[in-house]
């Protein structure tokens, strides 16, 4: 498939898929692992993650998957969308359409991305740009908590131990699923654009500072013992807040995230896409109908058997071998074959 993509779009698109898909699932595994320290072990995680896209940018050029890892990332983000199509009705049954069968909110979702994914690609690449102006709207509902946050919350601190931190660094790597993108989509960059340290420094503290806001909110809201059984608290905290203009604020910031999770959806499936063997037209509409059919039918098998930890899982451990593992063998193998090529 052949198109081209600015450098803002580049990082405009991996910032939707890497919080549109576990905004507001994130946070609370990770102060269930690190609790007061949360924010301190996310600022760590922060730093792994710009050294690790530090490392994708200087060796993307070794970075050639062959048809089986082709498949297998498919695979793999194909779990992602699915787990990901199931949360979103989940938290949409507790939050906005409590009597709406799920079948009916999962299939609206694939329908849009099954529109979006029949468009050009360049329409498909630019879907994002549509959710900039809503980013900000968050963090100025989120700043009306103001007054009602408790900073002792965040103490004591640094009483975390080695098992903590290996817990609390897995959990907080989660909020960055999805990187591994950086080295599908770095080739589609047009030539004229560089990518320095100085970007990847910035895209670091965007979504770092996206998510650390969120954390340390949810810290000096609830004491440990109210997280326990709030199920969702960055939502909540919306829903606890009482403006004259929006009667429920936390119903307006999931219909925010609808847009957000939709736009995620078609990002990802047309990632899947882009591997599809290139055929007639008609046979390309087909496969991606098939596609669409399952990204409805096994959201539903995951509701109804309720495997939604089981999923979380298999996702988080994913996400370290096809962003770290893989990527690592495949870039040192094949510039290893690029230096014995040279010595013949």
């Amino acid at each position: 498939m052949k198109f081209f993509i600015s450098k803002n779009q580049f990082f405009l698109g991996l910032f939707i898929v890497q919080t549109g898909s576990v905004f507001i699932s994130s946070q609370t595994p990770l102060i269930e692992a690190a609790s007061q320290d949360a924010w301190i072990v996310f600022i760590a995680c922060c730093v792994l993650q710009f050294i690790q896209l530090f490392l994708y940018e200087k060796f993307h050029m070794y970075f050639k998957v062959n048809r089986f890892l082709q498949t297998l990332y498919s695979a793999y983000w194909l779990l992602l969308v699915v787990t990901f199509l199931a949360d979103i009705q989940k938290y949409l049954s507790v939050w906005a359409f409590p009597l709406t069968p799920p079948s009916v909110i999962i299939g609206a979702v694939v329908l849009i991305s099954l529109y979006a994914n029949f468009s050009r690609p360049e329409s498909t690449v630019n879907l994002g740009v549509l959710l900039l102006p809503l980013f900000p709207l968050i963090f100025i509902f989120l700043s009306l908590a103001s007054p009602d946050l408790v900073w002792t919350n965040l103490f004591p601190m640094g009483n975390i131990t080695i098992h903590e931190w290996g817990t609390g660094l897995k959990e907080a790597k989660f909020a960055f699923i999805g990187t591994e993108l950086y080295l599908f989509y770095r080739a589609f960059i047009l030539n004229s654009e560089k990518i320095n340290v100085k970007s990847l420094i910035k895209f670091m503290v965007t979504i770092g500072t996206f998510y650390f806001i969120t954390i340390v909110f949810i810290l000096m809201f609830f004491s440990l013992e109210e997280l326990k059984i709030v199920p969702e608290p960055f939502v909540y905290i919306l829903k606890s807040q009482e403006v004259t203009f929006i009667e429920r604020l936390d119903l307006f910031f999931i219909f925010i995230w609808m847009a957000w999770s939709i736009v995620t959806v078609v990002y990802l499936i047309f990632t899947i896409s882009m591997f599809m063997k290139r055929t007639s037209t008609k046979t390309m509409m087909i496969k991606k109908i098939i596609l669409h059919l399952l990204l409805f039918v096994l959201p539903l098998l995951i509701i109804a058997q309720e495997l939604f930890e089981i999923a979380r899982d298999f996702l988080i451990y994913g996400h370290f071998l096809f962003s770290i593992i893989i990527p690592f063998f495949i870039i040192v193998i094949n510039k290893w074959r690029g230096k014995n090529a040279e010595k013949a």
